[in-house]
């Protein structure tokens, strides 16, 4: 309660932020964290001894709970599960057989049917997709399933350490605020470092900022992580070895976790995979470097024909995602327990396939992750789909499909992308549009959304 109070302040009176923050980190954060957060995370934990009988058992009760609210609610759905009793279901197969997939597009073109139609009157946060495939997303999630989203990402955090009522970490992720380079969330217990253009005299001052806040955790995109890395190997200065370093929301590849390894010697690495969606929660195994899926948070299905990842939302009775076909792909799976840890956790991702997107460069700002590239392209509505072609270091062609029926809207939407791009990338960056009918797709309908010829310049 007095959380949401102080929030709402904030809303009214920007400048007593930080006044709230320091107040809202008075209290433990045991506390703070809400009786909702810490359900959800006993429950993880009681989860990691289930069978993979009971673990089946729980995910079809909640199909039927979920599959009946969006049938009364959504008309969408009303009609892709006439012949499924909903009611009685029994098994996955069933489900699986009787019910299709839905694709990004599908959501798209029908969202209005799929969502629910009592959503005026559930409290909801609204959310998106990054845009990784150069086309956003927009939705939303019932709001107190946001505690559940946290306490899933700390429950796989535990596994190297983590202790959301206590730990400290840095983030290497998102954006600070226009002017920062380093910006402090007291009320959070974490810092975030900005990740654009890492100068050795910002990872300097980020080293001194670490030890001042006690920061015993390191969490960002392994894109940024590995630039850090390198600048620390390069310079060779003494940065703060954390406990762990936490992956998450790219691909990890084999060149970033030497790299960081080398710097980073003394501290566990750990690597998480999620969506906006909330289609799919996985995480390293201690023992191992591949992922375990978390089965009470969503159901995953492997399509064995195109190897896409194809998951169902168990808590999202507002727009559905029921089997939504993912463009994120996995290259090896494993169908049995993991031999080292015993989890009944499957499919095991043991080689994921998606998100092999590049890097975009600035004179002004260095390497910019992908991660971070999609911020400019939240919330489109007249540009369909994206992607980036850089062939020189201070030019980008920026290639986009548009949606006929907004046409009226896309001189702004340009105009904003190019603003948005020029804050990551400086006043200097060329931009050039141009408009195309698609893209090249692989066989799962994914492309590349960033095309970067200059690449191999930053191993």
């Amino acid at each position: 309660m007095i959380k949401k109070i102080l929030r709402k302040t904030l809303i009214r009176y920007p400048r007593v932020e930080k006044t709230a923050s320091r107040l809202i980190s008075s209290i433990p954060l045991r506390i703070r964290l809400g009786k909702e957060f810490w359900r959800w995370y006993s429950f993880f934990e009681e989860c990691e001894q289930w069978s993979s009988d009971q673990i089946t058992e729980y995910q079809i009760g909640c199909l039927r709970k979920l599959l009946y609210e969006l049938s009364e609610t959504s008309e969408f759905y009303r009609k892709r599960f006439f012949g499924l009793n909903v009611k009685h279901l029994t098994t996955i197969e069933e489900f699986r057989k009787k019910v299709p997939t839905l694709s990004r597009n599908e959501f798209r073109e029908n969202y209005s049917d799929i969502r629910s139609s009592r959503w005026k009157k559930m409290s909801l946060v609204e959310a998106g997709t990054s845009g990784t495939t150069g086309m956003a997303l927009q939705f939303f999630h019932p709001a107190k399933d946001r505690m559940r989203e946290w306490a899933a990402i700390c429950h796989q955090w535990k596994r190297v350490g983590y202790r959301p009522e206590k730990s400290r970490r840095a983030e290497f992720r998102g954006l600070t605020s226009p002017g920062k380079i380093v910006e402090v969330f007291p009320d959070m217990n974490m810092i975030r470092c900005s990740i654009l253009n890492l100068k050795h005299e910002h990872v300097c001052h980020y080293a001194d900022e670490i030890r001042r806040h006690g920061i015993d955790f390191y969490h960002g995109y392994p894109s940024a992580l590995y630039l850090l890395a390198k600048d620390i190997s390069t310079s060779g200065m003494n940065f703060p070895q954390p406990k762990a370093i936490l992956l998450a929301s790219e691909v990890v590849h084999d060149w970033q976790l030497a790299e960081i390894k080398m710097v980073f010697p003394e501290s566990k690495i750990f690597a998480h995979y999620g969506c906006a969606e909330r289609t799919i929660m996985a995480g390293w195994c201690e023992y191992r470097q591949e992922y375990h899926v978390l089965p009470e948070y969503s159901l995953v299905e492997v399509d064995e024909t195109t190897s896409q990842i194809i998951g169902t939302n168990l808590f999202n009775n507002i727009n559905g995602f029921v089997r939504y076909r993912m463009s994120d792909t996995v290259l090896e799976i494993n169908k049995a327990n993991c031999p080292d840890c015993g989890r009944s956790y499957v499919p095991r991702l043991v080689h994921l396939g998606g998100r092999l997107e590049e890097y975009l460069y600035s004179p002004e700002n260095g390497w910019i992750p992908p991660a971070i590239v999609t911020y400019p392209l939240k919330s489109l509505k007249a540009v369909h789909e994206v992607q980036f072609l850089q062939k020189e270091k201070n030019e980008i062609v920026i290639n986009y499909t548009a949606n006929p029926e907004t046409s009226s809207f896309l001189r702004d939407e340009l105009d904003r992308i190019e603003i948005g791009f020029h804050r990551l990338l400086g006043e200097s960056m060329r931009f050039r549009f141009n408009q195309v009918d698609d893209f090249s797709r692989d066989p799962s309908g994914k492309f590349r959304w960033i095309i970067s010829e200059l690449q191999e310049e930053m191993r």
